[in-house]
């Protein structure tokens, strides 16, 4: 059966395969490495592949009765926080940075094509968004300039990371262990810096409370720390309404639904958002630390 153009679910008489096909040869190549290098350490939070001969295709048992993770849910939220933790932690046992196949996590570079391609749209946009559009473009403005005139430093530790960290991409399996999937954007760079992109996408699922974020994962505050500005980007903002220019004029209408007020609801917390990132990095690191 189907599910999207280039995945399918196939029954066998060993079990339900998962199929994934791809375009590119060196992404599916990528991502067999990667597993290859996590299952010979043992890594317990990944789905074990099932060989095979074609060299474009990841295979995988499809998990009955798995769901993704919902990361307004505490113990999803903290159990998503502990793998990328764990997967963070796997260069003291591999050399990720000599593995010629993953690409480096340019962010930087990343995020400035991204507000590129967002004013590139103004036109498109601005009808939507009206004020709102400036607001957007104002502050991811902001935080490009700030890491600029930052130097390009690691914080946290020079690793794989999953370049994906989406709440679906954390599986609940049905022994309602959570497992991490679909490793395609896996990229070697700062552990610090994946981190806030988790947070990125958390922060939305708790209206925005980072105190409440850093208090339960105080390594967070440790890591995150020299680069807490990152936070004021608004990714999650510039992401959803491109995403909004690919949809034909019905879906649009329907995923506006959501976007909207989504929208509504960031800007109205991102004063509050700047202003505890801004007190946080004048602040000093703590090994041991609640906020109050």
């Amino acid at each position: 059966m189907q599910i999207k153009s280039n995945i399918w679910k196939k029954e066998t008489s060993k079990g339900t395969l998962f199929i994934k096909k791809y375009d590119h040869l060196n992404v599916a190549e990528k991502v067999k490495t990667i597993h290859s290098q996590l299952e010979s350490i043992k890594f317990p939070y990944i789905l074990p592949l099932v060989k095979s001969k074609d060299e474009d295709l990841i295979i995988q048992y499809w998990q009955h009765g798995s769901f993704s993770a919902d990361f307004s849910n505490d113990s999803h939220r903290k159990q998503s926080f502990k793998i990328l933790q764990a997967l963070h932690e796997t260069s003291d046992k591999i050399d990720w940075k000599n593995e010629v196949i993953l690409p480096k996590q340019r962010l930087y570079q990343k995020w400035n094509a991204r507000l590129e391609r967002f004013i590139i749209n103004e036109k498109e946009l601005l009808p939507y968004l009206q004020h709102a559009y400036y607001d957007i473009t104002l502050y991811a403005s902001r935080v490009l300039k700030q890491m600029r005139k930052q130097k390009q430093m690691v914080n946290g530790k020079l690793t794989l990371l999953h370049g994906d960290v989406v709440h679906h991409n954390f599986l609940i399996c049905k022994d309602k262990k959570m497992k991490l999937i679909d490793f395609d954007l896996a990229v070697v760079g700062d552990s610090a810096e994946e981190m806030i992109l988790w947070m990125h996408r958390v922060l939305p699922t708790i209206d925005y409370n980072l105190k409440k974020l850093l208090n339960e994962n105080p390594y967070l505050y440790t890591l995150c720390l020299p680069k807490i500005n990152f936070l004021q980007y608004p990714n999650e903002l510039l992401r959803e309404w491109l995403y909004v220019l690919q949809l034909g004029k019905y879906e649009r209408e329907a995923f506006l639904d959501y976007l909207m007020p989504f929208t509504e609801k960031a800007l109205r917390h991102w004063p509050d958002l700047i202003m505890e990132t801004e007190k946080l990095a004048a602040s000093t690191p703590r090994s041991n630390f609640k906020i109050e």
